[in-house]
């Protein structure tokens, strides 16, 4: 049987882009392994280096260090939370994968109380030291519309080795406010700047 020459050159270039194609794919996924390769290196870089990347609004976002040290008032500090919160955090979205206890990463939120404190944590504000901070009310619901659990309201004298941490750069920032005071043992490091950007506004999680 013959075939019409214009045939047998449509079908040699079916062939050709056919085989062009498979190249092209081949490409792309090396390229896509490779870019794998080299992010899962750079995070364990990152995590061998103490480094922590925050991708919160209540602090600035970007990469900190962690600094071993005793927290000061006002410093920021990567904290792990309770065993219940991680779970909570986790299944709501508020918290990604890390190393602290549930296997979720730890928060970076600013020292306001340390121990002998007096700290009032209520609907509109927590007191510190008879002094409210600004925009630190606690919210009823989350941003999904779930009710969140908040610290007990009342006054708190805060104990030995004990830590308040509230963010006030944005509304709605998941701290103190709802987990409570923060134990020495959480505490994993004081966090210091690396490099970070521009960084308060609403987050779609907390």
């Amino acid at each position: 049987m013959k075939h019409a020459p214009g045939g047998v050159l449509r079908g040699l270039g079916s062939v050709a882009a056919q085989v062009r194609c498979r190249r092209g794919c081949r490409r792309t996924c090396e390229r896509a392994l490779v870019g794998v390769l080299l992010a899962g290196a750079l995070a364990a870089a990152v995590l061998g280096l103490g480094l922590h990347v925050n991708l919160s609004a209540s602090a600035p976002r970007g990469l900190y260090r962690a600094i071993p040290g005793t927290p000061t008032r006002g410093a920021l500090v990567a904290a792990c939370v309770s065993v219940e919160a991680a779970a909570l955090g986790r299944a709501r979205g508020y918290l990604g994968a890390g190393p602290c206890v549930g296997g979720v990463q730890p928060v970076i939120k600013p020292v306001v109380a340390l121990t002998g404190d007096v700290v009032e944590p209520g609907p509109e504000a927590i007191i510190v030291n008879g002094q409210p901070l600004p925009g630190s009310s606690s919210a009823e619901v989350d941003s999904l519309g779930l009710s969140l659990p908040h610290a007990v309201w009342g006054r708190h004298v805060v104990g030995a080795d004990q830590f308040w941490l509230v963010s006030t750069r944005v509304p709605n920032s998941w701290d103190s406010r709802y987990l409570g005071p923060f134990s020495r043992s959480q505490v994993r490091a004081v966090a210091w700047p690396v490099w970070t950007w521009s960084g308060a506004g609403s987050e779609a999680s907390r």
